[in-house]
């Protein structure tokens, strides 16, 4: 007769007693698994197994990042993207990766026209936004990468996945210079036309 289902079986004595507690083999084991952070890799190998099979999880890096380890209640169990055990329980594991890390780095063209921010290192994913300023005399014109326009934006926003290098190009500002004659016909004067930023004029009335 069955007395109890529970681990722990409580009763009131009242004479002699004989009990068995009986236990049934486990034939089956289960394996999960997960990935952290989510999108990070892929996993195989996870399910169903015999006891005492051998297990072999196998993490697979997606772009953009690296594996780190595989971890089973917070605890690392390898460092290894292929990890084999034999089962006994079940099993519950983690496998870890970490973005990669990359760089943007920008120059100006011509030297000393303008400043930049947003330059520095950023990890796999992250957004991006470069901002150019033109000093005096200048005015922005666009970004380039391996001379093909970016964008002609002075913002520029973007989500990295790789080492960038960017050019932030500007030009020197122009002016028009007009002479007029006053009266008319009273003379002639030399000197008009187009000039840039910073440029020496010399206008001569004749």
């Amino acid at each position: 007769n069955i007395l109890s289902t529970d681990l722990e079986y409580e009763f009131e004595v009242t004479g002699d007693i004989d009990l068995v507690a009986n236990f049934t083999t486990i034939n089956s084991c289960y394996v999960t698994a997960g990935v952290n952070p989510k999108d990070a890799g892929e996993i195989t190998g996870a399910g169903a197994y015999e006891m005492n099979e051998t297990v072999v999880l196998k993490a697979k890096t997606n772009d953009g990042y690296e594996f780190i380890n595989w971890t089973e209640n917070g605890s690392i169990v390898s460092e290894e993207t292929e990890y084999s055990f034999v089962i006994t329980s079940d099993k519950n594991l983690v496998a870890n990766f970490k973005p990669l890390a990359y760089k943007v780095t920008a120059t100006i063209a011509p030297d000393n026209a303008g400043t930049l921010s947003g330059i520095g290192d950023y990890l796999y994913g992250d957004k991006v936004t470069l901002s150019a300023t033109a000093n005096e005399g200048y005015r922005f014109v666009n970004w380039t990468e391996n001379g093909e326009t970016v964008s002609t934006s002075t913002k520029y926003t973007f989500t990295i996945t790789r080492d960038i290098s960017l050019v932030a190009n500007f030009v020197l500002m122009d002016y028009d210079v007009a002479i007029s004659v006053n009266p008319k016909n009273a003379g002639e004067v030399e000197g008009a036309g187009n000039y840039y930023h910073g440029e020496k004029v010399t206008l001569k009335a004749l």
